[in-house]
């Protein structure tokens, strides 16, 4: 039997070997992003050269195309109208919000100033009243004084109580407009800070709604400029998308590409993994549509192709979050061994698992291929042995195996 160390280092070397499949994944990637720019960069310069041909004079243009080309461009300018149309709204929206928030914020700015002048009122009256109280107080207290000297104590004594009970009056009345004073300062401050506080999520709530139609209304200004432009090419992208590229029959020869050595169809305008034009240029209409159907197909099968490799990326990194948490687990076990007095627990990775986990190594060996092959086609053939082999239920019953073998053991020696 062997250890919990074991098990840890038999998941550390499944987790090296999703690691190595993650970066030959993402080495694929990026090389096959640097050939679909290079495919996007000729596709361009052929639509360029078909726009001109479709401005220049279409009565040289067959009927087919013309017909195409008017039908497209229908369709085209009623989704730029939409599309106008959208931004138009969303600017006015965002232009309506923008000028309503800063009415609030006048309206609160000038709510704050008439509140102020109430306060500052309020406490002027008051203030002047405790002036006068304090007068008062002092001359009472200046009363009693003269009052108490001498014999005027004796013939003052009761006048002295009566005067003693005013001036008490006097005092509450001066601690409760002292009180109000305070309470009122204590008013102001707390106005005056959630107003600054309401004030700052006013302003930027205004500042943000002002960029936001300034951006939409900088997107109106920029369609309506490119307007003839985009008609163009999108009508003229659309149309040529819908043509299907005719292969050409009898046995096809090969050759290979002069920059990066893929071997092509004898047929190919262009290498079909880095676009490099494999023989003269034909400007011509009838030439220009022939290469943009290639190109076309050539870049749709690479897109399909670099979104499945992408897929795969993500299912191989939740591969390795998952030995990530295991290991955790595993290692939280190990901790408990060594932390209490338990025997070292025995157990072995189960024969399951380790034969489910040999499919890392298949895995592997179909990522380590040729940086020749197609995205598409490397996609097709990964994608067969994901889909045969790591499956959602697949994966989830390799970890489950584990677990279950882990708590059994612990609970069976512990």
């Amino acid at each position: 039997m062997g250890r919990l160390q074991d098990f840890l280092s038999y998941l550390a070397d499944r987790r090296a070997i999703v690691d190595q499949i993650e970066q030959r994944l993402c080495d694929l990637q990026a090389h096959y992003e640097t050939f679909f720019a290079e495919v996007s960069k000729v596709r361009d310069a052929e639509l360029g050269q078909l726009i001109e041909h479709t401005l220049s004079d279409r009565s040289c243009l067959p009927d087919w195309y013309n017909a195409a080309v008017d039908t497209q461009q229908v369709e085209v300018e009623k989704e730029l109208d939409a599309r106008l149309q959208t931004l138009v709204e969303e600017r006015d929206r965002l232009e309506q919000e923008a000028e309503a928030e800063r009415a609030r914020s006048a309206a609160a700015e000038q709510e704050m100033r008439a509140r102020n002048l109430e306060l500052d009122t309020e406490e002027e009256r008051l203030k002047q009243r405790n002036h006068k109280l304090l007068s008062e107080i002092t001359t009472y207290n200046e009363q009693i004084r003269e009052l108490g000297r001498g014999f005027g104590f004796f013939a003052g004594f009761f006048k002295m109580r009566r005067l003693a009970r005013q001036r008490q009056a006097l005092d509450r009345e001066q601690a409760d407009v002292a009180a109000r004073i305070e309470g009122l300062r204590a008013r102001w401050q707390a106005a005056d800070q959630e107003h600054a506080t309401a004030e700052a999520g006013r302003r930027s709530s205004w500042v943000e709604l002002e960029t936001r139609a300034g951006a939409a209304s900088a997107k109106l200004d920029a369609l309506r400029e490119a307007w003839p432009s985009i008609v163009a090419r999108s009508t003229v992208e659309r149309v040529l998308e819908k043509r299907a590229l005719k292969l050409p029959e009898g046995e096809a020869e090969e050759r290979f590409c002069p920059r990066c050595s893929t071997l092509n169809p004898a047929a190919n305008h262009f290498c079909h993994i880095c676009a490099v034009r494999l023989g003269q240029d034909r400007p011509d209409f009838a030439g220009s549509v022939e290469e943009m159907a290639e190109l076309n197909r050539h870049h749709r099968q690479f897109s399909e192709g670099m979104r499945a490799c992408q897929e795969i990326i993500g299912l191989v990194r939740g591969l390795g979050s998952g030995i990530d948490a295991f290991t955790k687990s595993v290692e939280d076990v190990q901790a408990s061994e060594k932390k209490y007095p338990l025997p070292k627990l025995n157990i072995d990775v189960p024969a399951a698992s380790v034969e489910y986990g040999s499919n890392f190594d298949r895995f592997k060996a179909a990522v380590d291929q040729d940086l020749k092959l197609h995205p598409k086609v490397f996609a097709d053939q990964v994608g067969a042995l994901v889909h045969e082999a790591f499956t959602e239920e697949a994966i989830k019953t390799y970890f489950e195996t584990m677990g279950q073998e882990l708590s059994r053991q612990a609970e069976a020696q512990w």
